[in-house]
């Protein structure tokens, strides 16, 4: 794997990546599943896992602190740079092991994964593969029953469950518990290359595991939710309340951005924002005529049948329009393009009423377009005047041209190439973010209509940064912090509730990345920009960013300030 160009052995940066990919592929089903490999055992969420997790991240930063850079290829400083930022934090595995609750919605969504894409879609060939389903349903229950034994664990150590989420948390266990009878039912299609002997072993098995233990496990941790959880919860939300839950969230603040920063900068930079991106909404209602308040301004907007598309045909429409807009023009920003293909395409209608959200679709070998799968239904409230900036965001410049250009650079490690994107989301929606915001310059957003949806897009996810922390780290109630996102965005009561329980018990810290990847971004092309002055050319800094894929967005200042410098001594 390592191996490299021409037959060369390979580089000792290269042989830390390995061995970090190879911790990945015995750990994560998900990426073991992408390679073709077979999942041998499921993660059952343990102390344990997490104790070798941290040996693995300790001895791989050891091997970098041994290592001299100073006259290393680019490929290895980028690969290292990476390495160090997955090392630390799996080198602190045992001690994040602590910061989240295991029965949270999006704590659990891994169970659920586990479940469609392993047991659901187990292929049986012959008896060897009888024992290892069976041992992955085991592996199953094992993980419901670490869930408990944590949030026991948690409770005693000064942990409670947050009472306002506990309602979440119990609907989010009782769906799984229902999920996990369909990824265990084997219907006879899947099972006809065993014998009559291996069917009646793995009938028999799954029979006595699902009754002794699956199930069991569940209706345990559903009476533990119930009870204990229930006298144990605490009334508040938000990491900041627990011991040394101060220090946990100051770590994710780090970690979320991947450069230095203190979430009380983070609370002050979103009021900021909050604020001018206000100030450009309302100078575009003035603009287009209208003189009444933002809340009227809403209510016109959702009225209006402009906004609002009579079929999901119309809403691939519209994208495409928006996609037609920015295809001519995309030449002047960018010197490299993605070879894969782009479009939209609607999501399965019957998984439409469980996402919020549509999402990018990279391609694949065996779908080799990328897609903004769009979610067609609720067209009655969902609003089409964030179109332009969504599209700039999922597609074209935004995801496709840094997932799909990443997938089809074949010179990457696979931890960069495919491990990278899912860890590191400021670098990956910190790009997708910023691409939204190349509509102004290139004429995208000329239409106000469209411009104010651009502003209130960003405006949502710089809202953010307020909420995260004051609800992390500065003692906000969730009232406080509803109020103000139901003054700061255009979102439903029951969107609001969810995403203000999503920062403060489920995974605090994660939505950051978001704008502050964004903004640093936008800081990096304006010190390139000042510095360079008439020499500098954007598509030469999108290229610097986008060359290299996935990074720690310090090593990404790395790479500009170099770039900078290069060019500067020319």
């Amino acid at each position: 794997m390592a191996q490299g160009d021409g037959g060369q052995e390979p580089s000792a940066v290269a042989e830390l990546a390995d061995a970090a990919w190879t911790h990945v592929l015995t750990t994560e089903p998900y990426y073991a599943l992408r390679t073709g490999a077979p999942v041998e055992h499921l993660p059952r969420g343990t102390l344990d896992e997490a104790a070798r997790e941290a040996a693995v991240g300790t001895r791989i930063l050891a091997g970098l602190n041994n290592l001299d850079l100073t006259h290393s290829t680019a490929a290895d400083r980028d690969t290292a740079a990476l390495l160090r930022h997955i090392a630390r934090e799996w080198a602190r595995a045992e001690d994040s092991w602590w910061w989240s609750f295991p029965v949270a919605p999006y704590q659990t969504y891994e169970l659920s994964i586990y479940g469609q894409q392993v047991l659901r879609s187990f292929v049986f060939a012959d008896g060897s593969d009888v024992d290892r389903f069976l041992s992955l349903v085991a592996d199953t229950a094992g993980w419901v029953r670490t869930a408990q034994d944590k949030t026991a664990e948690q409770a005693g150590a000064g942990w409670g469950l947050p009472r306002p989420a506990l309602p979440g948390f119990v609907a989010a266990v009782r769906g799984h518990r229902a999920a996990a009878e369909e990824w265990v039912r084997i219907d006879e299609a899947r099972t006809r290359q065993l014998s009559a002997a291996q069917r009646g072993r793995l009938r028999d098995g799954l029979d006595r595991l699902v009754a002794d233990e699956l199930r069991a496990a569940f209706d345990d941790l559903l009476g533990y939710l119930a009870g204990p959880a229930e006298d144990t919860a605490v009334d508040e939300v938000g990491l900041g309340q627990y011991p040394g839950g101060e220090a946990a969230y100051r770590h994710l603040v780090r970690s979320s951005a991947t450069f230095d920063i203190e979430p009380e900068e983070v609370h002050r930079l979103g009021l900021e924002q909050v604020g001018e991106l206000t100030e450009q909404m309302a100078k575009v209602r003035a603009e287009a005529g209208f003189d009444g308040g933002e809340a009227e301004y809403r209510r016109f907007l959702e009225k209006d049948p402009r906004f609002h598309a009579v079929s999901a045909e119309d809403v691939a429409s519209t994208y495409l329009r928006h996609i037609g807009a920015v295809e001519p023009v995309v030449g002047q920003w960018f010197s490299v393009l993605p070879r894969a293909p782009y479009g939209v395409e609607r999501i399965d209608p019957a998984l439409e009423p469980s996402l919020s959200y549509g999402m990018y679709e990279p391609p694949t070998p065996g779908n080799p377009t990328g897609r903004y799968r769009y979610n067609g239904s609720g067209l009655d409230t969902r609003s089409q005047i964030n179109a332009a900036a969504l599209i700039l965001h999922e597609l074209v410049p935004g995801h496709h041209f840094h997932l799909a250009r990443q997938a089809e650079d074949a010179r990457l490690h696979p931890i960069r190439a495919q491990f990278a994107p899912m860890m590191l989301p400021a670098y990956s929606e910190g790009w997708a973010e910023y691409a939204a915001t190349l509509g102004f310059e290139m004429g995208v957003y000329d239409d106000p209509w469209d411009r104010y949806g651009a502003y209130q897009h960003q405006r949502f996810v710089a809202q953010r940064l307020v909420l995260d922390t004051g609800l992390n780290l500065l003692g906000w109630t969730l009232e406080k912090a509803r109020e103000y996102m139901a003054a700061t965005t255009m979102e439903s009561a029951e969107q609001i509730r969810t995403e203000t329980l999503r920062y403060s018990t489920d995974i605090p810290g994660q939505a950051l990345g978001y704008r502050l990847g964004c903004l640093k971004l936008r800081e990096l092309r304006d010190r390139a920009k000042t510095a360079l002055a008439a020499g500098f050319d954007v598509r030469d800094f999108h290229e610097v960013v986008l060359g290299a894929g996935t990074l720690p967005l310090d090593a990404v200042e790395d790479n500009v300030d170099r770039f900078i410098a290069e060019r500067s001594a020319r």
